[in-house]
């Protein structure tokens, strides 16, 4: 009798569009309404690394790491799921309007049949990124190595990541352009494109005749060489940063820029002003740190 049982759940479950994936269901969302827990991420923990070696609209790999400073949405789909595909534009809209201001889409494309579906296969994909008219990195999730790590359950999913790299939303769901959950996600985007760290720190060196001083930049963010770091002292003096070796456009340091304030300056109070910008984004920001030794 149980091996009958099994075999009738197993009947309604495909019936129903489900699939068995490990100790979990996998399913495919119909209408726009997502589940209340869509995932299992915990928010506000540092995301999983990608670890995806074969990717479409990109020439190398991609890992998160290297996308520090950056905000980045994930979307798990897989081109036969008509979820993902009316999701769509919704993404490339967001693609358009955000990657400029350090958006990165990555498609995280996940088949759910076997291999013999033709969802692993790699021009199949390529067709229908062209056929949908992505432009965004795709990564082939082919073994599931992704969606695993992440505790995917259902096409389509969504995880938003800030610039720091730490998960801050994650849904699921069809979703169309202008609709309620478009906006939403449209709002969660841009309120963690406006979260700016400062990205860098002065770090002071005592030594003979005074003190030097580097500013140092977090990983992601770059400083501007074309307008040179200022640290102003309260009596007046200003400091200027600078380093000999730009990256080759000249547009930012190589090296960490440094300044050397004579003996007897007083750094309590001073302020420090430069402009830097994080990796991908063409519009540099101003930061004004202060500087309490």
């Amino acid at each position: 009798m149980r091996s009958l049982s099994l075999l009738l759940v197993i009947a309604i479950t495909v019936a129903l569009g489900l699939r068995v994936h490990g100790p979990t269901l996998s399913a495919r969302l119909t209408g726009a309404a997502a589940p209340s827990s869509p995932t299992h991420l915990d928010t506000g923990r540092v995301a999983p690394e990608l670890a995806n070696d074969s990717w479409l609209n990109t020439d190398r790999p991609l890992r998160l790491e290297d996308l520090r400073g950056r905000v980045v949405l994930l979307n798990f789909w897989v081109y036969t799921c008509g979820n993902c595909t009316r999701s769509l534009p919704s993404l490339i809209d967001f693609d358009g309007q955000y990657r400029d201001r350090g958006l990165t889409i990555i498609g995280i494309h996940t088949p759910e049949f076997p291999p013999y579906s033709g969802e692993h296969d790699r021009e199949n994909v390529r067709r229908a990124l062209r056929a949908y008219g992505i432009q965004y990195p795709v990564a082939q999730d082919n073994d599931r190595r992704t969606w695993d790590a992440y505790g995917i359950r259902y096409w389509p999913s969504y995880v938003l990541l800030d610039r720091r790299g730490r998960i801050r939303y994650a849904d699921a769901g069809e979703f169309h352009e202008n609709d309620a959950t478009h906006r939403q996600w449209s709002r969660r985007i841009e309120a963690l494109l406006d979260e700016h760290t400062q990205g860098l720190h002065v770090a002071a060196s005592p030594g003979a005749g005074g003190t030097r001083l580097t500013l140092v930049a977090e990983p992601g963010t770059q400083i501007n060489a074309r307008l040179k770091p200022a640290l102003e002292l309260r009596g007046g003096a200003v400091l200027r940063f600078d380093s000999p070796h730009l990256t080759a456009d000249s547009a930012y340091f190589a090296d960490a820029p440094d300044a050397f304030a004579p003996a007897g300056a007083s750094l309590k109070g001073a302020i420090l002003r430069a402009s830097v910008c994080s990796k991908g984004e063409r519009v540099c920001r101003t930061v004004t740190l202060p500087i309490n030794p």
